[in-house]
């Protein structure tokens, strides 16, 4: 049964070796979350936000005694611009810190960073001045992986990365494979004594704008979302098990009963979502009457999503726009790859 306060929305230390940071992007709380890793003077950063972010969550690494020095590893969930468009500005300031740190990536996400002209083309579309800018990441920075595929026999993957012992414990990272929001999606996880203790489900899981009930929005955003893909990742996840996991959009959720109803809805409901886009669809092949009638759906599963509020508004429009695609009743205008 899910209690409010399973659900952390602050930025705090939510457990013995997980950080949780609001990072109040475009100037509002409980929008877009990083998580970090800290433990034995090691720190891993997933996700940074934007080029505007990085100050924010320095601010944070400052407050709580996080020394750059100790930052291993900073590992993009994925390419989009509001998770790691900033990744080229953290990693010159934590360099500063510990030359030996690397951006731990897949060559999908390396290439998407590099390449992402087209991408904050469509982002600037969509919010404006708000994504801030992306620049080119030198090769030195990265360290290649490969995501984990086998998510039933995760723990003979060569992909585990050993962070450290603790008390008698020990901590690993893995990248799962999650692709559908984006082809070069991620789900970073820590994994204690061979369990996942914790799964970054970035937007991977659906988004969580609400407080007091386990309910999601979509995460369609266009040119590359792929349904077939987000349900097969979902199915993937959820079979994980994991005790505790995070939203990029927003919060930390405790429990493993939480888990799993929250990432069984979020299926049920990209079901019934992608459903409602074609019945509208066919009442009246306009996007904005598409729009119009999704928009009650979004507002009463929302605490946050002002549906009104013109970044929200546009948001509303792309995530429809994403699924329609997908449907193949629209194109993209622009290149992407």
């Amino acid at each position: 049964m899910f209690k409010r306060e399973d659900l952390i929305l602050e930025s705090k230390k939510v457990n013995e070796y997980l950080h949780h940071v609001d990072m109040r992007q475009y100037g509002a709380r409980r929008t877009l979350s990083v998580f970090i890793f800290n433990l034995n003077n090691i720190s891993v950063l997933l996700d940074v936000g934007t080029s505007d972010d990085v100050k924010k969550v320095l601010e944070y690494f400052k407050l709580n005694n996080l020394p750059l020095s100790s930052f291993k590893y900073l590992v993009p969930t994925h390419h989009h611009f509001d998770h790691f468009g900033g990744g080229w500005k953290i990693y010159k300031m934590v360099f500063n810190g510990n030359p030996d740190v690397k951006i731990l990536a897949n060559e999908k996400t390396k290439g998407y960073l590099n390449d992402s002209d087209w991408h904050m083309a469509r982002g600037r579309s969509t919010f404006g001045d708000l994504v801030g800018e992306m620049n080119p990441i030198p090769d030195e920075a990265f360290k290649i992986v490969s995501p984990i595929m086998d998510f039933t026999n995760f723990n003979k993957s060569e992909a585990l990365i050993h962070l450290t012992d603790f008390n008698g414990h020990t901590y690993e990272l893995g990248l799962f494979n999650s692709p559908g929001h984006t082809p070069d999606h991620v789900c970073p996880a820590i994994i204690k004594d061979g369990e996942v203790d914790f799964i970054f489900l970035g937007e991977a899981g659906g988004t969580l704008y609400h407080s007091s009930k386990l309910v999601t929005l979509p995460t369609s955003m266009p040119p590359l979302y792929n349904y077939q893909d987000y349900m097969e990742s979902l199915e993937n996840i959820i079979s994980l098990g994991a005790s505790s996991c995070g939203f990029s959009h927003f919060g930390f959720l405790n429990k493993k009963e939480n888990v799993e109803e929250i990432l069984l809805k979020d299926k049920s409901f990209t079901r019934e979502y992608r459903s409602l886009i074609i019945k509208f669809y066919n009442e009246r092949p306009e996007t904005r009457y598409i729009v119009d009638k999704i928009g009650p759906y979004f507002k009463k599963r929302s605490e946050t999503f002002d549906i009104t509020h013109p970044v929200f508004s546009n948001m509303l429009v792309a995530l429809v726009f994403g699924m329609l695609m997908d449907l193949g009743y629209r194109k993209s205008s622009s290149k992407f790859k």
